[in-house]
């Protein structure tokens, strides 16, 4: 099952949780903050690249600052690697998908800490392979577990589910699709499995979904999607479900905390589950109302952002794209304790939010919004916001 599928199978199946929460009180917020216009930054796209990539990320090297685009989405195979200060191409490894250096299927990459080593995930083969920055293979991970009678992984590594390693361990989203999905089936679903890179073992990670799943749907169509990040200064796991207000926090990758989430521009989210009589009008209308999308940890300045999407009406064509091009979004601002701290909204004809990274100046969001007046597919454009004290009225 290609990842595309998966994609638009999990889009707007929402999850959640049981009623009995002990959630941290953001209801006396301070939206002291909001994120303002720094500058714009542009690299160049040629005529062997998209200007779209799902897994696109910042990463640092030898004291300079990179961004790791995957240009796979329109027939091309290769990571790109930009310089982000002097915004041209570094380098541009080849993705192989014949010979000793094969990797077929790729749908998600990520770089590894501040090395040449690039991880790539071959989806559709249930396979973890990482590359040097030659684009040789260093070696093969399959993906197999016999604690999963859900099989196969769907490992991918994207904007919204960015794999992340702690002591030679690789942790990665769990994207699983099984039709018909029965409630006891959700008893045993991981959210995350673990891959030690010493070993080449593969376990389940003990974060399960929610008790919603088994108690209260007699019959599931599709599973529950969520974004997270992972803050390695305090070691600190952050999820975010797209129908639920609340932040799913771990800080051993075992036991779990909720801190309040909400969006001052969404109604309250609670469980909302799709089931197969629904159909897809449950979905067109589940997106209409608005949802949760991806959430980024800050490293630079110790703080996180959680993306939202607004509720607006949407054509046939809108209805089954991702981010309708001209939707209103907003971010939310969490302090390192996870207390909102703002909220700033985004007009709907101007930027991607899906083609987000953090660096050190500060948050950047694509302007390649096909709504865009200014859109150029021959460009990769960037605005950087940065953090301000609000004055006044945001």
């Amino acid at each position: 099952m290609k990842n595309i599928l998966l994609l638009a199978i999990l889009f707007i199946s929402c999850a959640f949780i049981s009623a009995c929460l002990n959630l941290s009180d953001n209801s006396l917020a301070t939206y002291n903050k909001q994120l303002v216009e720094l500058k714009k930054i542009t690299f160049p796209v040629d005529e062997n690249m998209y200007y779209f990539s799902r897994a696109l990320f910042q990463y640092e090297e030898d004291g300079k600052e990179f961004l790791h685009f995957e240009n796979t989405e329109k027939n091309q195979y290769e990571i790109i690697i930009y310089d982000i200060k002097s915004q041209e191409i570094s380098r541009r490894i080849q993705l192989h998908k014949q010979g000793p250096n094969g990797v077929p299927a790729v749908m998600g990459s990520k770089p590894l800490g501040n090395s040449h080593t690039s991880a790539l995930f071959q989806n559709s083969l249930s396979r973890i392979t990482f590359l040097n920055d030659k684009g040789e293979v260093i070696r093969k991970y399959p993906i197999k577990s016999s604690k999963a009678h859900f099989l196969p992984f769907l490992p991918s590594s994207d904007f919204y589910t960015p794999t992340f390693m702690k002591d030679s361990v690789l942790y990665v989203a769990s994207l699983v699709y099984k039709p018909n999905l029965k409630k006891e089936d959700w008893r045993t679903m991981s959210l995350f499995f673990q891959l030690n890179l010493n070993s080449g073992e593969v376990d389940l990670v003990p974060l399960y979904y929610p008790s919603v799943f088994y108690k209260n749907v007699k019959n599931i169509a599709m599973g529950a999607e969520f974004s997270y990040d992972y803050n390695h200064r305090e070691n600190r796991l952050v999820c975010s479900f797209i129908g639920y207000d609340s932040l799913m926090v771990s800080d051993d990758l075992h036991s779990i905390k909720w801190y309040d989430g909400k969006s001052r521009y969404l109604g309250i989210k609670r469980p909302n589950l799709i089931e197969a009589s629904e159909g897809l009008q449950a979905i067109f209308k589940a997106k209409e109302e608005g949802y949760y999308n991806h959430i980024m940890y800050d490293k630079f300045r110790n703080i996180y952002y959680r993306f939202v999407e607004h509720p607006c009406k949407l054509s046939t064509e809108d209805a089954y794209s991702h981010t309708p091009k001209d939707r209103e979004f907003s971010v939310i601002i969490f302090d390192k304790d996870l207390r909102i701290i703002g909220e700033t909204k985004f007009p709907g004809n101007k930027y991607d939010n899906r083609m987000s990274f953090v660096g050190r100046d500060g948050l950047y969001i694509s302007e390649n919004n096909l709504a865009n007046p200014e859109f150029d597919e021959n460009k990769l454009v960037f605005a950087c916001f940065k953090l301000e004290d609000i004055k006044g009225k945001e």
